[in-house]
């Protein structure tokens, strides 16, 4: 066999390759990400970047880095300055299990080190919605009948009501909206992947009365600031996370949040899991179905409120009727 090149040639060769399966740009920074830290920690380790070298002990060690290590990647992103959660590490062994499979179908490799490493058992978190309440203190702080208000109130809908990604609703333009279907075309990437999802005809008058009345600007964007330019996924981020203080809406804040919230209105609602799976622009039911657990949990927890046995069965004894006695003074002399 031809002796391949180094890791890192081959890492932009498996890049290559994703762009031109059509993956999305989302997906390729992703494993573009995770794999230049693999060669990062390489580099530190001294281990050579020899696809050949590299055997499933070193594969431990790096998914335990990931693991233990408080301050990775040399501290360069505040992101790698907390603990990580199991299912990051499960992204770094399923991005490596990926890379490596391509390696041995495109005859650069005669083996996995990964075939011998198991993944982690990745711990599910119950995900928590916003409340009927939070959305209306979210809502109730936009002020309609100014053009920021306006604008927010249609952004606080659209992700509450469609469940788009935040990069999706970031690149929306004026023409994806079809007000007569109450439709939006979402483009996923760089248009590479299509789907259309709807709007319901509370978040239509909204996004309606931001467009018509009072966005101005030169460019197509759907969003756009003070200045008419394009509202950028980063200011979209940072508008609902203060909108959420101010409505004091308690646990995480974010856009994606608003997302889960969609998710499990949709299915409370009746919705089936995959009519969820295509408006969310999930590829696979795995993600789905853990808004299906968290439903379950959320109304296992209303049904015990009004089904409690302890409550139910009324185990507090009754309190005993007391006869009142007459004062021993009264008593005297009788």
């Amino acid at each position: 066999m031809v002796r391949a090149p180094s890791l890192g040639r081959l890492v932009d060769g498996y890049l290559i390759t994703l762009r031109s399966e059509g993956k999305s740009p989302h997906s390729v920074a992703y494993y573009r990400r995770l794999l230049n830290n693999f060669l990062w920690w390489c580099d530190e380790q001294g281990i050579p970047k020899d696809v050949e070298v590299i055997t499933a002990a070193h594969v431990r060690d790096f998914l335990l880095y990931i693991r233990m290590e408080p301050v990775r990647w040399g501290g360069k992103s505040t992101s790698s300055r907390r603990p990580a959660s199991s299912r990051t590490v499960a992204h770094y062994h399923g991005a490596l299990r990926t890379f490596y499979n391509w390696l041995i179908n495109e005859g650069l490799a005669s083996g996995s080190p990964l075939e011998t490493v198991k993944p982690p058992k990745v711990q599910e978190k119950v995900i928590q919605p916003l409340t009927p309440d939070d959305i209306r203190r979210l809502l109730d702080q936009c002020d309609g009948k100014t053009a920021l208000g306006s604008r927010n109130r249609a952004i606080i809908l659209l992700f509450f009501d469609t469940g788009m990604r935040l990069s999706e609703l970031a690149n929306l333009v004026v023409p994806d909206i079809d007000f007569e279907r109450g439709a939006i075309l979402i483009r996923e990437g760089k248009g590479q992947k299509q789907r259309i999802v709807h709007m319901g005809s509370y978040c239509q008058k909204a996004v309606w009365r931001w467009v018509t009345i009072f966005r101005e600007s030169s460019t197509d964007s759907l969003f756009v600031s003070r200045e008419g330019q394009p509202l950028q996924a980063r200011a979209v981020e940072s508008l609902i996370k203060r909108s959420c203080t101010r409505a004091s809406v308690a646990g995480s804040s974010g856009c994606h949040r608003l997302r889960h919230t969609f998710s499990i209105e949709f299915l409370r609602a009746g919705g089936d899991l995959m009519s969820l799976q295509y408006l969310l622009g999930h590829s696979s039911l795995e993600m789905v179905k853990r808004y299906l657990a968290s439903l379950n949990a959320d109304d296992a927890a209303r049904a015990h409120q009004r089904f409690s046995p302890a409550d139910n069965m009324r185990l507090h004894k009754p309190t005993k009727a007391i006869r009142p006695s007459l004062d021993r003074t009264e008593n005297v002399g009788r």
